[in-house]
């Protein structure tokens, strides 16, 4: 589920294979639907690291928090690098974010993903084992 517009859930939902399905930028609350899936869905919140994302990422985590997101289960929250530096006050808030989630997961910047899609085939380590991760059910 992508928590605002070009927040990665389409370059990531590619990349976790033909089990993921982005559901845009909607918590999945009816099962009518998605028919044929497992109830309650798990959901994978994205988001970007820049200002606007930190803060669509911060709302979507309090109202989680406060039991407001009901009818599907959280599974992770992946925050992924808006650029190739980060201020102190974007790391700080990136790690503040990832700890209040059950599952916590930050995407390095990619330069290469701006010329080209992510290949499932070349993928650096740390990337294999982030998608590793996101496809192990939570309990």
């Amino acid at each position: 589920m992508g928590l605002h517009g070009g927040s990665g859930a389409t370059t990531l939902a590619k990349l976790l294979g033909s089990a993921a399905s982005e559901v845009g930028q909607s918590w999945p609350v009816s099962q009518n639907q998605w028919t044929g899936s497992a109830w309650p869905i798990p959901v994978i919140a994205v988001a970007r690291t820049d200002y606007s994302g930190l803060e669509a990422a911060d709302t979507f985590v309090r109202s989680w928090a406060n039991g407001q997101l009901t009818g599907s289960k959280l599974s992770a929250l992946v925050l992924i690098e808006a650029g190739p530096r980060t201020s102190e006050a974007r790391k700080k808030a990136t790690k503040r974010l990832l700890r209040m989630v059950p599952r916590g997961v930050h995407i390095p910047w990619m330069d290469s993903w701006l010329d080209a899609p992510p290949d499932p085939n070349r993928l650096p380590g740390r990337i294999k084992r982030i998608i590793k991760l996101l496809n192990t059910p939570t309990k």
